[in-house]
């Protein structure tokens, strides 16, 4: 998430005169970038997504749910105590959320495949978002133009 909220903000076209004045408001968005949680990202993503006027995704509002829903299970998996696992080989992890919701559902392993084949095809789509946009994703070899180069 963060080297797509780079691209997508670091491809944002501005008059000359508002270059100076962008460019030291986008070191904190980058910062947080490198430190923020996976809910703080899916935030600023959007947000960079959104205020990119060459950025062609039509379904931005259906993708941040989705990776909203992610970062849910995310936590639930790698932040919950995890119990042995019941006959029919499902684990209830221990995971209370910030507003103290109980997470109760059975896990087997099952749903940690369909949880890994759906968190890689959202980073597809998070790359897609870049790539798309004529750009290559930053640490890649892929196609398209360097987003952005000192």
């Amino acid at each position: 998430m963060g080297k797509a909220i780079f691209a997508v903000t670091a491809t944002r076209k501005f008059p000359p005169d508002k270059i100076e004045a962008e460019y030291k408001k986008w070191l904190p968005t980058l910062e947080r970038a490198l430190s923020d949680p996976l809910g703080g990202l899916t935030d600023s993503y959007g947000k960079a997504v959104r205020l990119n006027k060459e950025a062609t995704i039509s379904n931005v509002d259906d993708l941040l749910i989705k990776l909203r829903e992610a970062a849910a299970w995310r936590n639930v998996t790698c932040h919950g105590s995890w119990r042995a696992p019941d006959e029919e080989g499902r684990s209830v992890p221990f995971y209370v959320d910030k507003k103290r919701g109980v997470f109760d559902t059975p896990v087997d392993v099952a749903c940690l495949t369909q949880l890994q084949l759906h968190a890689a095809e959202l980073v597809c789509a998070v790359i897609n978002t870049v790539t798309l946009m004529g750009h290559q994703f930053p640490g890649s070899n892929g196609p398209g133009k360097i987003a952005f180069q000192l």
